[in-house]
């Protein structure tokens, strides 16, 4: 029995990373690679993008940029996280720019740059309304007062993480306000990157924009004048067989849906254990013989079940088209019909890409 095949096509990848290129219009593009990009593969994915162009890239965790270092990428990584102090030395060894939060680990990041005869590479992350890291935003001066004459840091950048387009005019007010004070206060952080792929799209500014879930397809709000990205993964599953009920009949757990007498219903190898989301039993389609047909019944463990137009002649071993570059079924769509976000439906879905094929 065929397991369901979850991919990413690279040239798409690569086309998007150009399209962001060009929508950016001469800011850096950073690809973010975090998670093991997204889990469809740190090296793979990371060098598309710096094939097609990206300036930098990103991680959360110093163990990706390690093996981002070891495979012979030479390119910029920023660890958009405050840097644990017991990794500041690997950092600064490998050429990995830093973030701070405190004055305790830029002085150990001080103390290590001119033990190694390096300059250590920092940004500043200010916190502006998500909690997770950063020093509050109306402690500018301060911080700069504390660590702007540290010998051995190179302070590049700040930066911060946007909850909301709805708090993001709030949120910028806050950034910017910390960040005017850091440079009158003598510490020059030259460049700011505060967009990610969303807040890009709702007109975030500065230096540079943290590209991540954008690298796969997806524009939230819609398609974008003068961003033609396409969605670059796929997602297919195999026909196990088709009925043509005699009957009106229950179909899946719970009962949720009835077969109508003459209808078809075709059973896919594919289910939540695959990571597709339960909801989309609600509202979910496929792609199969080129129809759209919707999805019916709960979503089990490893079948779905799908309407067939009348008419169409479907065979066990058909493939079906659950997620890509189609009308109806494209990476946004269909972590709308979910009621999630893309992000997750790609890394709930990348398991599939490590299982072992039969």
């Amino acid at each position: 029995m065929k397991q369901p095949q979850f991919d990413l096509d690279l040239d798409v990848l690569r086309h998007n990373v150009r399209s962001w290129l060009g929508y950016l219009a001469g800011r850096e593009l950073w690809a973010v690679v975090k998670s093991n990009a997204y889990g469809l593969g740190l090296l793979r994915v990371a060098n598309a993008c710096v094939e097609a162009g990206a300036q930098r890239l990103c991680v959360v965790d110093m163990s990706e940029a390690l093996q981002l270092r070891e495979a012979g990428i030479k390119i910029p990584i920023v660890h958009v996280w405050a840097t644990p102090p017991g990794e500041l030395e690997i950092a600064v060894k490998n050429d990995v720019i830093v973030t701070l939060e405190d004055l305790s680990n830029a002085k150990d990041l001080s103390r290590i740059a001119i033990r190694l005869g390096k300059i250590a590479v920092a940004h500043v992350a200010v916190e502006t309304g998500t909690g997770w890291s950063g020093i509050p935003s109306n402690k500018g001066a301060a911080f700069a007062d504390a660590v702007r004459a540290l010998p051995g840091v190179r302070w590049e950048g700040a930066w911060t993480h946007i909850a909301s387009r709805e708090q993001m005019l709030s949120q910028l007010d806050l950034f910017y306000n910390a960040v005017d004070a850091m440079r009158a206060s003598g510490l020059p952080v030259p460049m700011d990157h505060v967009a990610a792929t969303a807040p890009t799209l709702w007109g975030v500014g500065g230096q540079a924009a943290r590209i991540g879930i954008g690298l796969y397809g997806s524009h939230p709000g819609g398609p974008i004048r003068g961003l033609p990205v396409r969605t670059a993964v796929t997602l297919r599953a195999t026909v196990l067989y088709a009925k043509q009920f005699e009957q009106a009949t229950s179909l899946g757990y719970g009962g949720t849906s009835i077969a109508k007498a003459g209808e078809c219903i075709v059973t896919l190898r594919l289910g939540y254990a695959d990571g597709l989301p339960r909801s989309l039993a609600v509202g979910g389609q496929i792609k199969l013989q080129n129809e759209r047909c919707p999805i019916v019944g709960a979503i089990g463990m490893n079948f779905t079940m799908i309407r067939v137009p009348y008419g169409v002649t479907v065979r066990p071993g058909d493939e079906a088209l659950v997620l890509g570059d189609v009308d109806g079924i494209r990476l946004d769509e269909v972590a709308q019909r979910a009621g999630t976000i893309p992000h997750q439906l790609i890394t709930s879905l990348s398991a599939l890409s490590a299982r072992p094929s039969v």
